[in-house]
């Protein structure tokens, strides 16, 4: 849009011919103008699902630190004596996790050492009456014993924002027995026991440790953004607005997790800096299947001091060298006039020095993409001599290029343009966080000019992904 005065400028000012100084207006030619309506049509709501990959490495690291590295029996390394003839003392020592998620069910599967060593005696009134007979596995020279664990734990997303998780014990299997021959006796199964009771204590306090873990908070402030107006540099200010807002299911791949974060809502863009309340509770969160894609529904509002502020940022001090002669843009304001009809003023400068005014109803030919004023007409005030005299001999030719060029092909600047969308889907967001994106399809649904400001309606379909490498720091 921003680009529109210089095809105008092009048709009328790059010419050398005028009006009289006065600001009477000259139709370029009559055309028949459809009819408009008072408002655009409300639009669909918007689906925005983005899928969310994270380094696993960080999160496999943290978990690793939160799982002990070796678990002991009680009062290590002094002997544990469950009966009068009997005693013994273990170490397990646990390696790295091997990491596994479908649908939110997690795997942690990792392999074990332990060592063992017992002692029995003879009893007598439950009190030894005989020297202690040891015997051990996995101490000294021997080898330690293997043993095989595997641990899943289902998480659950509740519409509270809240994170449920249900963690057991799914294997525990040896892979060498400990069988102490001078006592004829097979501690594999004790062993096997105690791992099983320290393991089932460790679920139930992660298990706890999640659910103690408030990310609800932390959720909702996120989301409250959404209802709140973001600054997209000089163009103006996006919300979101929330309809619904939903999960995927967490899954995990070549070191990766995934998952999509998705909401329904109805943006809308304006000029208007101003916030409006935010709602007091967030709509329930919601999970199903991962999706992808956007498909957002824009609408924009932008009052004519705006608009006049971005095209004059835009253009000043711009200067078009045509036939010879130098125009420099100085100064654009736009203005409602009724019956969707809108007034340009633009004052150049350079070889010769004045100000036009352009008035018409733009008309958006959605099939074709192109933005055009059929009723255009013009007006050129100026003091410059040249100009004048060039009233009666240049006014045909004046008309015959507003006829000719007073439109802009839409589809043609999307196009132009779309590498550099491409450039603002691809970036980085945050530290540590990054979006990969292509725009698909971007085109205008709909443009009524008001007294006010003009409102415009826009389709994107793109697609966008989010990756974090790593954890907040």
């Amino acid at each position: 849009m921003k680009y529109y005065p210089v095809y105008l400028l092009t048709a009328l000012v790059f010419f050398l011919g005028s009006c009289s100084s006065s600001r009477k207006l000259v139709p370029a030619s009559p055309s028949i103008i459809p009819v408009l309506p008072d408002t655009l049509p409300r639009l669909p709501v918007s689906e925005m699902d983005l899928p969310l990959k994270i380094c696993a490495r960080p999160i496999l690291t943290m978990a690793d630190s939160m799982v002990p590295k070796e678990f002991l029996s009680d009062r290590w390394p002094d002997y544990l004596q469950p009966t009068c003839d009997f005693r013994y003392k273990y170490r397990f020592i646990r390696s790295g996790f091997i990491l596994s998620c479908t649908n939110n069910r997690l795997g942690l599967q990792m392999t074990g050492n332990y060592q063992v060593a017992g002692s029995r005696c003879l009893c007598a009134l439950n009190k030894p009456v005989s020297p202690w007979v040891s015997g051990s596995c996995g101490f000294g020279n021997e080898p330690m014993r293997k043993v095989d664990i595997s641990i899943s734990s289902q998480i659950n997303i509740l519409p509270s924002y809240r994170i449920r998780t249900f963690s057991k014990l799914e294997q525990l299997r040896a892979q060498d027995r400990c069988i102490v021959s001078l006592l004829s006796t097979d501690m594999t199964q004790q062993i096997l026991d105690s791992i099983r009771s320290s393991i089932a204590a460790f679920c139930t306090t992660l298990d706890g440790t999640v659910a103690g873990m408030d990310f609800s908070q932390y959720l909702r402030q996120q989301a409250r953004r959404a209802w709140q107006k973001t600054a997209l540099g000089p163009y103006g200010y996006l919300v979101v607005n929330p309809v619904s807002i939903r999960t995927g299911q967490l899954n995990y791949a070549k070191d990766t997790l995934t998952i999509s974060m998705g909401f329904s809502c109805r943006p809308e863009f304006s000029s208007d800096s101003s916030n409006k309340p935010v709602p007091g509770s967030l709509p329930p969160l919601s999970t199903g299947a991962n999706r992808s894609g956007v498909s957002l529904y824009l609408n924009a509002v932008y009052d004519y001091g705006f608009l006049s502020k971005l095209i004059t940022d835009s253009l000043r001090n711009k200067t078009f060298v045509v036939k010879g002669n130098n125009v420099t843009i100085k100064e654009v304001e736009l203005k409602g006039i009724g019956h969707h009809q809108v007034e340009m003023r633009i004052d150049f400068a350079g070889s010769r020095k004045g100000r036009i005014y352009l008035r018409g109803t733009p008309v958006l030919d959605t099939a074709k993409q192109a933005l055009s004023i059929p009723d255009i007409s013009y007006s050129l005030e100026s003091q410059d001599l040249a100009l004048k005299i060039a009233k009666s001999l240049m006014r045909n030719k004046i008309r015959k290029s507003i006829k000719g060029n007073s439109y802009l092909d839409i589809a043609a600047l999307i196009k132009t343009n779309m590498p550099m969308m491409d450039a603002q889907l691809t970036r980085q967001l945050a530290p540590k966080t990054y979006s990969t994106g292509k725009t698909q399809e971007l085109r205008m649904l709909g443009l009524l000019a008001g007294e006010k400001g003009v409102q415009v309606q826009i389709f994107v379909k793109a697609s966008l992904s989010i990756t974090v490498t790593g954890l907040p720091g």
